[in-house]
């Protein structure tokens, strides 16, 4: 992954990778266009195969080919794809994923590996890693081929840059796994920066002008003035702090938090409504059997989650498959109109003919389980006195367009501004444009966790625990799993600038080499490696000149540094006998 101390001056063409748990796209802008307006993006436009629909984004959906290593559609086109399929009775030949991204939020610490495998909808597995890296290879080639018609010549792969955008609130590891996955893909490593969604959003909202009198133009927020960023897209919330600085800059002033309560979480409750409908021996049924019918429904649902007027709205209506009301049928014998008139649904659920007339009310519980936990953690950040100045908030993300999200939290927060920026979806695409042009837009961070080092210092009695005493080689008494701390949870830090050196030396006679195990912590002050909240995120090792080894020295110094404030973490070591150096970031996989 790439640092943000770059130069940008190289960067003629920037590409942003918006890859979304249900929904993905991209963007790019040449230095020119920047230069004149930060906020200009050549941002595809996704046509599904019917109606008039137009998205920003496509469904996250990937149709791999048989053999496993080959894409053979994404998104609209690997739905379709896959329709045809299950018509001609193709589809196990196939790999089908959808919402996979997911896999890396789940998968946190020493779960996720490189190795990781994914199931399709069919319960099939492949290498994670080959999955992502087909599909940002797609998103790559896709726009990398449309902004070459507006050019007249070659870009050079020096010229451009790539910004893959992850969630603020994932792991370290799964930040590593996003970078690898672009690298396999074919981005060059030193033209890549793994950017953080609510931080890029912020970015172009700093950058806009806001013209509807009652609203707060975010371009021109005295410098200082703190506010939320809540990035809620259709599998996490992202929910940040910033400050505002100078020239459109900001700063972090509270580290991310959030949770999986995006918009799947009401996807998951609609599914819930139908087993509870038809039982859930037919609906899981009809999932595994009637899954080109399933997927429209799927689809239809998408759009009726962000109907705009949903207030002025009597009932929804959706249609309900034929397949599933025979299989319903085939079950219990009975019709679905008939047991739903005497359910507690009765009145609030209504079929007309292949449409299942669902009341704004029952829609809007969908939102319940979703809604109460991203507003319940919101007054939790609030109730911190250093956040009571707060008066903006911004929502940006597909799924803060839903007017159930948005009415909550501007009734919930009435002394709070809220401002949804125009095209709120794709509002990561233009905010990571600005930051792979301009990547010192970002001034400070919030470390998630306290940072440092396995050591074994001199055991002191009454001091250690006895557990941890331990006899070295050379016959000295040590503590075993001690934690020499770098910096903590918390922590201002800056970008290419916040870096920490500690020295340590070597406790063996005729050491060859020396192995740094390198710990993060989520408690301020952790004693030793092995506490709870304590875990292992990488090793970095040193091997000595065979010479210096042969003259038997036993102090040999080594200093260790940590760079801290770009979106990983850089270590040095280095040995000060000889000036060699291993330079490396932090492998989390």
């Amino acid at each position: 992954m790439a640092s943000c101390t770059q130069s940008s001056g190289t960067r003629l063409l920037v590409g942003a990778i918006d890859f979304g748990t249900t929904f993905s796209g991209w963007a790019f802008s040449f230095k020119h266009e920047y230069d004149l307006d930060p906020t200009k993006a050549n941002i595809k436009h996704w046509l599904p195969s019917s109606g008039n629909l137009v998205t920003e984004k496509t469904p996250t959906c990937v149709l791999v080919n048989p053999d496993g290593k080959t894409l053979k559609a994404f998104g609209y086109d690997a739905e379709n794809e896959y329709r045809e399929l299950l018509d001609e009775e193709e589809e196990n030949n196939y790999y089908f994923f959808k919402r996979f991204k997911m896999k890396l939020y789940s998968k946190i610490g020493n779960d996720l590996k490189r190795d990781m495998a994914i199931e399709d909808e069919s319960g099939r597995p492949l290498l994670a890693a080959d999955v992502f890296g087909m599909s940002i290879k797609f998103l790559v080639d896709d726009m990398l081929k449309n902004a070459g018609k507006g050019i007249h010549g070659i870009i050079r792969p020096s010229e451009i840059h790539l910004v893959v955008t992850v969630p603020a609130i994932w792991s370290d590891a799964a930040k590593q796994f996003m970078g690898e996955a672009a690298e396999k893909a074919g981005i060059l490593k030193d033209r890549l920066t793994i950017a953080l969604e609510p931080e890029v959003a912020s970015l172009y909202c700093r950058h806009i002008h806001i013209h509807k009198p009652d609203d707060i133009s975010m371009s021109k927020l005295p410098k200082g003035t703190k506010y939320i960023v809540v990035d809620a897209g259709g599998g996490t919330i992202d929910i940040t702090v910033h400050e505002a600085g100078s020239d459109n800059t900001l700063r972090e002033v509270k580290a991310a938090s959030g949770g999986d309560w995006g918009g799947i979480m009401v996807d998951k409750e609609f599914e819930n409504l139908l087993t509870r409908m038809v039982g859930q021996n037919v609906f899981e049924q009809f999932m595994l059997e009637e899954k080109e019918d399933w997927l429209d429904m799927q689809r239809e649902f998408e759009s009726k989650k962000r109907e705009p007027n949903m207030d002025n709205v009597g009932k929804i209506g959706i249609r309900l498959p034929v397949s599933l009301t025979d299989l319903y049928k085939k079950h219990s014998q009975n019709d679905i109109s008939t047991i739903l008139a005497s359910s507690p649904y009765a009145g609030l659920i209504v079929l007309k003919r292949d449409k299942m007339k669902i009341s704004n009310k029952v829609f809007v519980d969908l939102f319940e389980s979703s809604v109460t936990k991203i507003i319940d953690h919101l007054k939790s950040m609030l109730s911190d006195s250093s956040l009571k100045e707060v008066r903006v908030l911004i929502m940006v993300g597909g799924y803060s367009e839903s007017q159930v999200l948005h009415r909550a939290i501007t009734e919930t927060f009435p002394g709070i501004q809220v401002v949804r920026p125009i095209g709120a979806s794709s509002v990561v695409l233009r905010g990571a444009l600005i930051y792979g042009h301009n990547p010192f837009s970002i001034s400070e961070r919030i470390l998630k966790y306290t940072y440092g080092t396995n050591y074994t210092p001199l055991f002191i009695e009454g001091f250690h625990p006895e557990s941890k005493r331990f006899t070295s080689k050379d016959g000295q008494i040590r503590c075993r799993n001690a934690f020499n701390k770098f910096v903590t949870t918390g922590q201002t830090v800056k970008p290419g600038e916040t870096q920490v050196t500690d020295t340590y030396f070597t406790p063996s006679r005729r050491q060859k080499a020396m192995q740094f195990e390198i710990y993060a912590s989520v408690n301020k002050d952790p004693a030793y490696t092995d506490d709870d909240g304590c875990f292992e995120i990488g090793r970095l090792k040193i091997e000595f000149d065979n010479e210096l080894i042969r003259s038997d020295r036993r102090d040999r110094k080594v200093a260790l540094s940590m760079l801290f404030g770009e979106t990983e973490v850089i270590v040095e070591v280095e040995d000060k006998c000889t000036g060699k150096k291993e330079i490396t970031t932090i492998d989390f996989l």
